[in-house]
Formats: C-alpha cells, sequence, structure tokens
C-alpha cells in the first residue's frame, strides 16, 4: 500500500486563558461532538482537577464550519467538567449522560463500610462493595441522570439511564468525601443495533472475583437505545494490580472488528495498550504494548478506510494505520513534540478526535505555550483539521 499522503492545516485558536495561566485542569480537557443541528461542540475545562469540581459548568464553542471558526455557546445544552459528550444513537436520537455533583457522603449521612480494597492512584482510593451501601446509594449509582434529544420534540428532555450495579466498586479518595460515579466522556458506539461504552470510571468485581485497585476498563452495552446499560466483558484489567488500565477509546475497525486503546501511565510513564474483539466485544484478545507512552486517547475510523489514533504527554501525536485495523501503525505526526523531561509542561496530552468527511477529521487539544500577538503566554485550547 502506497504511504499515505496527510495534509495538516495550521491550528485554529478556539479559546484562551489569562496570560501566565499554569494552573492545573484549567484551559485543559477538550472534547469534540456533534449537535443534532450538525454543528461540533467544543467544551474544556476551567477547573482544578478534582472530583469535587466534575459537574459544574464549563466552557463551551461552536461550529457551524466544520472547524474553521468558533463562537462561545449560548444555548439550552450546557456543558459540565471535566469530560462531556453528545452521541447518536439510533432513531435520530441524541443523549448525553454527564457528570454530575457527586453525591457527599457527610451532607447525606451515609456511613460507608469497610473498604474492600486500597490502591495508590494519584493518592489512596478506597473501594467498597455497592451491595454493602444502603438502598439510597445503591439508587444513585443505578439511576444516572442524562438529556435525550428526539426529532420529534427538537428539544433536549431529562432522562434517567439505568445503570449495570452488579458487582459494581464503588470508590472514593482518601482525602475525599464524595462518591464519583460514571458519566459518557467519548460518544458511544453504533454497533450492528447496539450501543457500545468502554468505562473505567464503574468499577466492578473481575469474573473470578479478583477486586483489581488500580481499575480496569469493562465493556458497557445498551440494546434499548441507550435507556440501560448493562456490563458485557472485562475489557481491559492488569491482574498483578499494578497498572492503570483506564481512559479507554473505542472504535470499529474497517475488517469488522472492534478495537480499543486504553491508558496505562499512572504516576510514572508507560506504554499504551491494544486490544481486539472479533465477536462484538464478548472476549478480547491479551492486551499488546502501544507505543511508548500516552494518556486519553483517541481511536477514530474514517470512512476511507483509515484508522486514527490521537494521544498525548509529552506532546500531542498521531498515528495512522492505513489499513483501517490497528495493527500497523505505519504513518505518524506530531502536532506538539512535549518534553519527556517535563511531560505536563507543554499540553495537557488529552486529545479529541471528530470525523469530518470520509477523508478528513478534526482534532482538539491544548497548548501551555501559547503566544498572543504581543508576546504573552497562555494557555490555549485548539483545532486542527487532518486530510488525505
Amino acid at each position: 500500500m502506497p504511504p499515505l499522503d496527510v495534509s495538516i492545516d495550521d491550528p485554529v485558536l478556539v479559546a484562551l486563558s489569562a496570560p501566565g495561566e499554569q494552573r492545573w485542569g484549567f484551559h485543559q480537557f477538550p472534547a469534540l461532538s456533534r449537535m443534532p443541528d450538525g454543528r461540533i461542540l467544543l467544551m474544556y475545562a476551567d477547573a482544578a482537577d478534582a472530583s469535587e469540581t466534575h459537574g459544574h459548568p464549563a466552557p463551551g464553542y461552536v461550529s457551524d464550519d466544520e472547524g474553521q471558526s468558533w463562537s462561545f455557546l449560548s444555548e439550552e445544552l450546557r456543558p459540565v467538567r471535566p469530560h462531556f459528550s453528545i452521541s447518536e444513537v439510533y432513531d435520530g436520537e441524541f443523549l448525553v449522560m454527564p457528570a454530575c455533583e457527586y453525591l457527599n457522603i457527610d451532607a447525606m449521612g451515609v456511613e460507608l463500610p469497610e473498604p474492600v480494597a486500597e490502591a495508590c492512584v494519584y493518592g489512596t482510593l478506597f473501594h467498597y462493595r455497592c451491595s454493602d451501601m444502603p438502598k439510597p446509594v445503591q439508587d444513585y449509582f443505578r439511576h444516572i441522570p442524562g438529556k435525550r434529544w428526539a426529532p420529534g420534540s427538537g428539544t433536549w428532555q431529562d432522562t434517567i439511564v439505568e445503570y449495570d450495579i452488579r458487582k459494581l466498586l464503588p470508590w472514593r479518595r482518601a482525602d475525599s468525601r464524595v462518591l464519583p460515579r460514571t458519566y459518557f466522556e467519548h460518544p458511544l458506539l453504533r454497533w450492528h443495533g447496539e450501543l457500545l461504552y468502554p468505562d473505567y470510571r464503574a468499577r466492578y468485581v473481575q469474573d473470578n472475583g479478583q477486586i483489581i485497585g488500580h481499575g480496569s476498563t469493562s465493556l458497557m452495552v445498551s440494546t434499548d437505545n441507550g435507556q440501560s446499560f448493562q456490563r458485557r466483558s472485562t475489557l481491559a484489567a492488569d491482574l498483578s494490580d499494578r497498572d492503570l488500565m483506564g481512559e479507554p477509546a473505542l472504535s470499529a475497525t474497517a475488517d469488522g472488528n472492534l478495537v480499543c486503546v486504553v491508558r496505562r501511565t499512572d504516576q510514572t510513564q508507560k506504554p499504551m495498550c491494544i486490544t481486539w474483539s472479533e465477536d462484538g466485544g464478548n472476549t478480547w484478545e491479551p492486551i499488546q504494548d502501544l507505543f511508548d507512552f500516552g494518556v486519553f486517547p483517541g481511536v477514530l475510523l474514517l470512512g476511507n478506510g483509515v484508522l486514527v489514533v490521537s494521544y498525548g504527554r509529552p506532546g500531542v501525536h498521531l498515528a495512522f494505520d492505513a489499513n483501517g485495523a490497528g495493527k500497523s501503525w505505519d504513518h505518524h505526526e506530531t502536532l506538539i513534540a512535549g518534553d519527556h523531561a517535563a511531560v505536563s509542561q507543554h499540553t495537557c496530552g488529552y486529545t479529541s478526535l471528530l470525523a469530518l468527511d470520509d477523508d478528513s477529521f478534526l482534532i482538539a487539544y491544548s497548548d501551555f505555550q501559547h503566544n498572543d500577538p504581543d508576546g504573552q503566554q497562555h494557555k490555549a485550547i485548539l483545532t486542527q483539521r487532518i486530510s488525505f
């Protein structure tokens, strides 16, 4: 196969911080998704990277010219941090299940059971069995608020998504009094009449009864157009309980299978991993290392059959498989080089991908060293169009 001819447009500035902004969590974590009217939504986080800030309003920008220009969103559907995505589901409908303000155990008067596992992932995490929790807490994890848009109404209406809590392991940070629950960070994948979502925020006891403190990724599946989700399989887990298996990105492949790229990096740099399923996500191949590092990857199959992976920290990078199976990454591009000696100096490394047509896509990312015309340094949220 001839080498890919990749064209990279100049970056487009979406949002700029105040000069000299250096706080972690501010002007970071961009997310792209398509709105029901065809416009593109881009949101990002503008607060400390902590569970207590989740579910609060976040800035949103929209583009009606496929990312060439952006304007501030001032409409009914307001994004919340840290990530927010709109999913096109079936029957012309759209669904969001955003982060909400988490349950505060002190405010609710909840007495937690004894933890069943402990791990160190950027601080100590405690895990509990959901089945040991009071019923109001179980309901908090089972019934998750969302919004649904249907062609008949043409408006966003409140809905409840019923989530699988069998073998669920709620968790909290040792220095926090809130119990986080899951939300959709990436758009759902439509797959043969089902909706698929790789979830690492909802943690579960493994099929062999093992509890993995560092976390794992499960494949969640809806057969009723997003009304409810059930856990189908463990997608990626480190049974030695050493590696983080989180921030997964799921895609179809050009040969009709599923592929998922997963972050392993925690306090130290590690390769991402990749795995495939040939049976609709019931079983997954043993994980393989992918590249040398990476956080919050994006994966996108274009209509022309090219599979794209984005990743970062350090820097922002793209890799392409012209065959679309995710096994031959023959072409690479770097948008921000970064520095392995200071991995968080140039960008948060979180990326988001959105297809524009069969031969092009948009990537969003942060740039911590963006200079304005006066030479002042800011954090910036940028997009770039990539085409073939």
